[in-house]
């Protein structure tokens, strides 16, 4: 026998089913049915991820949601810590589902198992980490053979935080102004050089040197 699924929600199911396939088998997404005051999960993707079914009970929290009158207030809750039953770190978010009078009538929520996410974040710090040199004015060994441009390009990602492609439009500007500034462009094929760096035109770059010039003028 099919459970009772409220009218707003019918048409969800198929999105839950979606928010699996894409998000894939580290996230779980269920959609609760609470419109008569009871709870009925009525669609579960990827339920392994904290042991449960489409029987299974509504958590503490959701039923905290169910009875605290502030939750009319809230429409959805994202990135809160949570944990599946054999102890894994997980990262959840919940939509508050309401009808036109602005009762509660269901939860979507979606579980990502951070399991993966947490090595990775491991292995990130490890291959990180370094150990500074203790001789007297030598903390740090500099490799030779980098020509003049490849430096200067090197100091600006740095100074940016990124690599140079994925600096927006202003970003990009004030980048070209700090690398005019340390004689950057008087460097033979330089702008051929920053132009692969960036993603971009030879003519954009131009563009962007000549106005920050401009602007260096006016001052």
């Amino acid at each position: 026998m099919s459970k009772k699924i409220h009218p707003l929600l019918k048409p969800m199911i198929p999105i839950v089913e979606l928010l699996g396939k894409m998000l894939g088998s580290d996230y779980e997404i269920v959609l609760h049915d609470v419109s008569d005051g009871d709870t009925s999960i009525v669609a579960l993707v990827n339920g392994n991820l904290t042991g449960r079914d489409i029987n299974a009970p509504m958590t503490d929290f959701g039923k905290f949601l169910m009875s605290n009158p502030k939750s009319v207030e809230v429409n959805y809750i994202a990135n809160y810590p949570s944990e599946a039953g054999n102890g894994r770190p997980m990262r959840s978010g919940v939509a508050l589902i309401k009808d036109e009078k602005d009762d509660l009538v269901g939860f979507l929520c979606i579980n990502y198992d951070m399991t993966k996410a947490s090595v990775l974040k491991d292995m990130g710090d490890f291959m990180m980490k370094t150990t500074p040199l203790s001789f007297k004015n030598v903390s740090t060994e500099k490799f030779g053979g980098v020509s003049g441009d490849r430096t200067l390009i090197e100091k600006a990602r740095k100074k940016f935080g990124k690599p140079l492609r994925f600096l927006n439009s202003e970003e990009r500007k004030q980048c070209i102004r700090y690398m005019d500034e340390l004689g950057f462009f008087k460097l033979k094929g330089s702008v051929e050089s920053l132009a692969k760096e960036m993603g971009r035109s030879r003519y954009t770059l131009y563009a962007d040197l000549r106005s920050a010039r401009k602007a260096e003028d006016l001052k």
